[in-house]
């Protein structure tokens, strides 16, 4: 039942990347779509999904130690995907993708209908992987990995500037990758996280016929972000050129797939977690590349092609490391 539900799943994921590569193919969308698409997302579904999840969220202690497990887990990550860049010879925009892709995974999006499958619609399984996920992975998510993609895209601009002078282009690059990635602490993203956080601590009821409308509302704008993000990863994905990412691809496959989920079950030796706990902290971090992963790299000017066949390369990849990871779980 619960490679069922994972087949499913990742079916969702590839239909919904293959439905913006077809717009993109009968015209109904183009590559002129794509920023527009990605600023909809960082902009409004992004923090409307944030926030929701945050005022919504119980903050438990041992929630906050699964987390905390996680959110370690995916620094160790993004610094394997650094080290992956550095020894392929990446440029920054590629580097940005390669590391991003190999930090953050699908939690959302994949990991709670295959909990929900696993442990039957149970309510604390599913609280609690909203917690590993809003908390462990989506605040890193949205600040690092935000961070990285503006520091490595104003980056990437700047070197595309010095060459386009040096080859005798008027164009001259004006962007300063430390501005670039401040900015993100006065952004829609940053605002939500803060402004949940604190809704949550001051045990604000969400319910009521102005709060409740007003986050109802909230609500239906973050149901499109999965939407959106999967169509900005479906403008951006090239088949062509496969070949050529073969090693990126291998790289970052075993980082995300196969270590990750190591670095999770470590040092969830040392605490006393039930099994239900242990198998949703593997299940989470088992979860193929985040789709906002594409999202942040086009926005902030990374290479939004190659995060995308990233992504595509490990929800196909997950098929069958989730098979390596059933037998530990003793899931069937």
């Amino acid at each position: 039942m619960t490679m069922l539900a994972l087949f499913e799943s990742v079916l969702l994921l590839v239909g919904l990347i293959l439905l913006g590569v077809l717009l993109r193919v009968r015209g109904l969308l183009s590559d002129a779509h794509a920023p527009v698409l990605a600023r909809l997302v960082t902009q409004v579904t992004l923090p409307a999904l944030l926030f929701s999840a945050l005022v919504r969220a119980p903050l438990e202690a041992v929630y906050s130690e699964l987390a905390a497990i996680m959110f370690g887990a995916e620094l160790i990550s993004l610094g394997l995907g650094w080290g992956l860049a550095r020894l392929l010879r990446l440029g920054p925009a590629q580097a940005a993708a390669a590391i991003l892709t190999a930090g953050f995974g699908s939690s959302s999006l994949l990991g709670y209908p295959l909990i929900a499958e696993v442990f039957s619609d149970d309510a604390a399984a599913l609280s609690e992987a909203a917690m590993i996920s809003e908390l462990g992975v989506g605040p890193a998510l949205f600040t690092l990995g935000t961070l990285i993609a503006a520091y490595l895209g104003a980056k990437a601009a700047r070197v595309s500037g010095i060459t386009d002078q040096a080859a005798g282009s008027v164009t001259t690059a004006q962007h300063s990758p430390g501005r670039a990635a401040l900015a993100f602490f006065y952004s829609p993203i940053f605002m939500a996280l803060c402004l949940g956080t604190l809704w949550s601590f001051a045990g604000i009821s969400p319910e009521g016929p102005v709060v409740g409308t007003a986050l109802r509302a909230i609500d239906l704008i973050a149901a499109a972000n999965s939407f959106l993000v999967a169509l900005s990863v479906g403008l951006a994905i090239r088949f062509q050129g496969l070949r050529a990412i073969l090693w990126v691809a291998l790289g970052v496959g075993l980082i995300k797939l196969v270590l990750k989920p190591i670095l999770v079950w470590l040092p969830s030796l040392a605490l006393p977690l039930s099994v239900m706990q242990l198998e949703i902290l593997i299940i989470e971090a088992a979860m193929p590349s985040a789709l906002l992963a594409v999202v942040l790299a086009r926005r902030y000017g990374c290479d939004a092609e190659l995060a995308s066949q990233l992504v595509l390369a490990t929800s196909l990849g997950c098929l069958f490391s989730m098979l390596l990871m059933t037998p530990v779980l003793g899931l069937s």
